[in-house]
């Protein structure tokens, strides 16, 4: 099975394919995540109105054709429909693409329902390992953040609904500490200053559970630095939350990053962070009775810690190295990651270079789509034969050859996928497409009627 890190490292060792081809730039894969909240534009496009109008000044607003959007939103509701019968790790995978499929404002009230519905479904994902949580917290935390972009109230509730995670020393993020960083962003620029004490209560409320936000509330101090007694103020009473002990491991360290942070942009006294610095060693020090039990992720945390307050509050820091030499004494070994290389088909490579090539000289329509059904052809042969079997995403030549093969037809990708025979395969497939056909391109769009006088999209 493909765990997390594997398909990350795919993913790059295939965006560095793809620029190794000659030809022309396709948008890079959109990992689920948790940050992005717009998409790259092939061109763009401006009306021949607007020209006229402001001659001489540029307008730099891209245009799509109302044909080419509906189809692009059709294509999605299809991909949606056709995941509602999947397994619950694929319709996870699906839905989450699907969310960051155009820009976020297209689709708005479908995304926000499919945002609440990811949220649910994720839940039921396994947690049967380390690689398995952490695909599971990503995928609930993606629904919050991808929510939050059209109501912030209404994630921070969901959030609230979460079960207590299981206890231990905790090696990463839960899925709302991990959510958290960009709710709280997303909520803080709606409510403004406002906002912070609202989400400190929220916080609270999690920290009784054991994995209160702490990181993510750098964010709410950056929004409060102009008032350092208000920035103050709200780092001491994180400071009260964590001086109660709940936290694992991973929460002193998410701890240790938020004083660093806040230390960085002068939003609190130096005695604050003084203060706050011995409150992470002593926590810390819960940690070290016996070392040898720490695992190599415990040990990176404890370290990065003790870091962090090495830069924040130095009297701290070097008053633990006469009263607390355990800690010092623990050693967070580097071990360098096997690095896999993903195998080159040869066939898809053939087959992208003759649709750039076809696209470069201007060839017919008739001839486009053999070109591009020859090359999908290949990739329904390569899936078909369960190659990616336990995959939740398409290796990097597949996905560039439909984003090309979108741009290049846009009215007519979503028949031509059709010849995908794996239900998964082809929505996930035409949610990328749907993604292309959604965005301005050079290409003609052959449903648009060119009436004289009638404002209409041409290239700049």
């Amino acid at each position: 099975m493909c765990n997390h890190f594997q398909m990350k490292m795919k993913w790059m060792a295939g965006a560095r394919l793809l620029l190794a081809l000659p030809l022309i730039v396709v948008p890079p894969v959109a990992l689920p995540a948790a940050a992005q909240t717009g998409t790259q534009h092939t061109a763009h496009m401006v009306t021949v109105a607007a020209r006229k109008k402001h001659a001489g000044t540029k307008n730099n607003a891209p245009v799509v054709s109302k044909s080419q959007l509906e189809l692009a939103e059709q294509m999605a509701r299809n991909s949606y429909a056709l995941g509602r019968s999947l397994e619950t790790r694929r319709r996870v995978a699906l839905m989450t693409r699907l969310l960051y499929t155009m820009r976020p404002e297209v689709m708005a009230t479908e995304k926000q329902q499919w945002a609440e519905e990811l949220f649910t479904v994720a839940q039921s994902l396994p947690q049967d390992g380390t690689a398995a949580n952490g695909a599971r917290n990503s995928a609930i935390a993606t629904a919050a953040a991808r929510l939050a972009v059209y109501d912030t109230d209404r994630a921070l509730e969901l959030l609230d609904s979460l079960p207590p995670e299981p206890d231990g020393l905790g090696e990463q993020a839960d899925a709302r500490t991990m959510a958290a960083r960009l709710v709280f962003a997303g909520y803080m620029q709606h409510h403004g200053m406002a906002g912070a004490q609202t989400l400190l209560a929220h916080g609270r409320r999690w920290s009784e559970q054991g994995g209160f936000p702490y990181s993510a509330s750098a964010t709410v101090l950056a929004r409060l630095r102009p008032n350092e007694d208000e920035a103050e103020n709200f780092f001491r009473q994180v400071l009260t939350i964590f001086a109660k002990g709940h936290e694992g491991l991973y929460g002193v360290s998410d701890f240790a990053s938020l004083l660093q942070q806040a230390a960085a942009m002068e939003a609190i006294y130096e005695d604050t962070a003084e203060e706050a610095g011995r409150a992470v060693v002593g926590q810390l020090r819960k940690f070290t009775g016996d070392s040898t039990e720490l695992t190599s992720e415990q040990k990176k945390l404890l370290t990065a810690a003790l870091n962090d307050v090495r830069i924040s509050a130095p009297k701290a820091y070097e008053d633990a190295r006469k009263t607390a030499p355990e800690l010092f004494a623990v050693r967070a070994v580097q071990v360098a990651a096997p690095v896999e290389v993903p195998k080159v088909d040869l066939e898809l490579q053939t087959a992208f270079r003759e649709l750039a090539a076809a696209m470069r000289e201007r060839r017919g329509p008739d001839e486009m789509h053999a070109v591009i059904a020859r090359g999908l052809k290949v990739v329904n042969a390569r899936y078909r034969a369960g190659e990616c079997a336990e995959c939740a995403a398409p290796d990097a030549q597949s996905w560039a050859l439909v984003s090309l093969a979108a741009f290049a037809t846009p009215m007519t990708i979503s028949t031509q996928l059709n010849g995908l025979e794996d239900p998964f395969w082809h929505a996930y497939f035409l949610a990328i497409a749907a993604q292309q056909v959604g965005q301005p391109t050079r290409v003609a769009d052959p449903t648009a009627r060119k009436v004289p006088g009638k404002e209409e999209a041409e290239p700049e």
